[in-house]
């Protein structure tokens, strides 16, 4: 397990970072800095194998490659104990079923549908720019 305040990050925020840059790009900064460590499942890196080879996109396989190599590089891995059914998008659900199971107190998301669901027991749903101001980061 690494150091740093544990998250799940969507994988919105991942291909936001590669792609575009702005806060989203501040996470994997903290990542590669130990400040936050990433917590996913097999469901979400999944998510992120089929997301990131999207046509619109447009990365390289090169890119691809390389927003995996990193994420799995800074992920740990768990299994999800439970499964629940409180967002509208139902593909948001493993996001809230791993936080649960890594005991995580951060869903960081670029979704607006999945942030109105604010918070899930002790996980709260937030932004990018949001957990930055937060932590002070």
């Amino acid at each position: 397990m690494g150091k740093g305040e544990k998250v799940v990050i969507d994988t919105n925020v991942f291909i936001s970072a590669f792609g575009w840059g702005g806060k989203p790009l501040r996470l994997i900064e903290l990542l590669e800095a130990g400040e936050i460590r990433h917590c996913a499942s097999e469901e979400i890196i999944k998510e992120l194998l089929i997301a990131v080879s999207y046509p619109k996109l447009d990365f390289t396989h090169n890119v691809q490659s390389d927003i995996l190599e990193f994420v799995l590089a800074y992920s740990d891995i768990y299994e999800p104990k439970e499964s629940v059914n409180i967002t509208s998008d139902p593909d948001d659900n493993k996001f809230i079923e791993c936080a649960l199971a890594a005991r995580v107190k951060f869903v960081i998301t670029g979704d607006r549908k999945f942030l109105s669901v604010k918070q899930f027991r002790n996980v709260k749903i937030i932004t990018p720019d949001d957990f930055l101001r937060l932590k002070n980061l």
